[in-house]
């Protein structure tokens, strides 16, 4: 008898809402077993209770259902054992749920693509993602046109000659919500049509030279100017969008060039201030819509950090390379846009895996997240994100990992923690440490790099060598209460307790073995750094 699963039902919990997971049992026999199940947040147990089961033989699933305290944001990890009637441990399984007071506080960014008219699977592949915690979805490519969002059809071809149709749009927005996922329309800030554009020259951006700006050859480039009369056709058309349809927000994009340019007129028009006054007009016409806007290969970051957006998105294109770049993208995001949240994309082939795991590791441990997971399981490898890959079954199950462990313990690396910089640590070479403050607790993630050559994202490297159990040397604080340490690499999600002791002003702590990405946090009184 083994657990196959355990997941949540929902991307994402909000407060008041009861929690169910399934728990996936294959038995070769009729059994009567207990459930036990552990809720903890951070070190603490919260809730521990005994459901029985009846289980059938062969595969079954089994639902446990439960309530959690209203508090959010908090991120939960949960442990379900089957005992059996002498109480001998037959098998357990691990995952998180996080309590969200709207999504976009810890967004988890999945994708869609296939809007096909016939398409049968849109239960599976919801539920796939659930598995991941996602709850946000771009719904990348969905349109009718660039220039005309809605199709005047049920079934449609975008530009591309996709088969497509609102039916399946709406099935796919509605099965989200119904998972707990919010559903983000795609759309982009200045394209339109060569046959839209054609019959609206005077809306057109143009280069220095008059000469009118297109986009791989199918699409015309519109001045997105803040009262351009394209900048109202958008926005009607989002009206549109967002009183017709059910989705949640406007997720809008951009080329990343050009970074200037001109109307019909010759006058100069200022790209990245007309990208920021577009987010505040969405903000305005629709108050309760999540927008985000994409910065393009980081830029024009200034702009939109400090625009109302929901959440930064951010597309991270060379020479943006170094993984320390990310954390330096992250940081910089978070800082110019007061803490929000930050999404990023990059797109490496899904045979990469020690570099998908350092990436996502980086990403999260910097309090970011990155969109990556769409369809049925497969990985977002291209900005073109129809073109994405299967995912091998053993990046799938380190995956899972990773995205129970970010949202079990999102309340250490999520957002809202805050860098802290002025703490200096001692490491081996090649081990990187970046230190974080929240609530009374210092947050040290440790990411290995050992053994992986350059240190570039963009260049396929082996994965690092595994780091030997070693001591590491923090600043001593005051009030310590206790120092634990975890790691996805492991299958437990649990925090446990690890030796240290303080001498000559430094706290030494011993650390187990891991191979990429670990977490040590030291429990003190708040105000008690030395």
């Amino acid at each position: 008898m083994k657990i196959v699963d355990l997941y949540p039902e929902m991307g994402t919990y909000y407060p008041g809402d009861r929690v169910v997971l399934s728990l996936l049992i294959d038995s070769p026999s009729p059994l009567d077993f207990t459930a036990q199940v552990t809720i903890w947040h951070l070190a603490e147990i919260m809730i521990e209770r005994d459901q029985s089961l009846a289980i059938e033989s062969g595969c079954y699933e089994y639902l446990v259902e439960m309530e959690l305290p209203p508090a959010a944001p908090r991120g939960y990890g949960i442990k379900v054992s089957l005992v059996d009637n002498e109480r001998n441990h037959c098998a357990s399984a691990f995952t998180a749920v996080d309590v969200l007071n709207k999504w976009t506080e810890r967004p988890r960014y999945g994708y869609l693509t296939d809007f096909s008219p016939d398409r049968l699977d849109i239960q599976e592949t919801i539920s796939s993602l659930s598995r991941f915690h996602i709850n946000g979805l771009q719904f990348y490519d969905w349109q009718y046109r660039h220039d005309q969002l809605l199709s005047p059809e049920e079934r449609y071809a975008d530009p591309l000659g996709r088969r497509l149709s609102l039916k399946t749009v709406r099935e796919f927005i509605d099965t989200a919500h119904n998972q707990g996922m919010a559903a983000m329309p795609y759309l982009a800030v200045y394209a339109a049509s060569l046959e839209f554009w054609d019959q609206h020259k005077d809306w057109g951006l143009y280069d220095a030279e008059n000469k009118p700006i297109t986009f791989e050859g199918f699409l015309g480039l519109m001045d997105p100017s803040p009262n351009s009369p394209w900048i109202a056709h958008l926005l009607d058309e989002c009206e549109k969008v967002q009183t017709e349809t059910g989705f949640d927000g406007l997720h809008v994009d951009q080329y990343g060039e050009p970074k200037e340019g001109f109307n019909a007129r010759g006058d100069v028009v200022d790209i990245p201030a007309s990208f920021n006054y577009f987010i505040w007009l969405l903000k305005k016409r629709f108050p309760t819509a999540a927008v985000t806007f994409n910065a393009v290969g980081n830029w024009p970051i200034d702009h939109l950090a400090s625009a109302p957006q929901d959440f930064l998105y951010i597309e991270v294109w060379p020479p943006a390379v170094k993984y320390l770049d990310l954390l330096q993208i992250i940081k910089n995001a978070r800082d110019k846009s007061g803490n929000k949240a930050v999404v990023v994309a990059l797109y490496l082939p899904s045979s990469w895996e020690s570099n998908i795991r350092l990436v996502d590791a980086l990403v999260f441990a910097s309090g970011g997240s990155r969109i990556e997971l769409g369809e049925r399981d497969r990985l977002l490898t291209d900005p073109y994100f129809p073109n994405h890959q299967p995912i091998s079954p053993g990046l799938l199950k380190t995956l899972r990992r990773y995205y129970d462990f970010a949202v079990c313990y999102g309340d250490l690396i999520g957002p809202q923690a805050e860098d802290a910089d002025d703490v200096q640590i001692e490491l081996p070479e090649d081990i990187w440490g970046h230190v974080r403050r929240v609530d009374g607790y210092l947050v040290i993630n440790l990411l290995n790099f050992t053994g992986i050559g350059n240190m570039r994202w963009d260049e396929e490297h082996p994965a690092p060598r595994y780091c030997d159990e070693f001591t590491i040397q923090v600043p001593s604080v005051s009030g310590i209460k206790g120092i634990y340490w975890g790691s996805p690499d492991n299958d437990s999600l649990s925090l446990v307790a690890v030796n240290w002791h303080q001498a000559a002003g430094n706290i030494h702590i011993d650390l187990p073995g891991w191979e990429f990405w670990s977490l040590l946090v030291v429990d003190y009184i708040e105000g008690g750094l030395s």
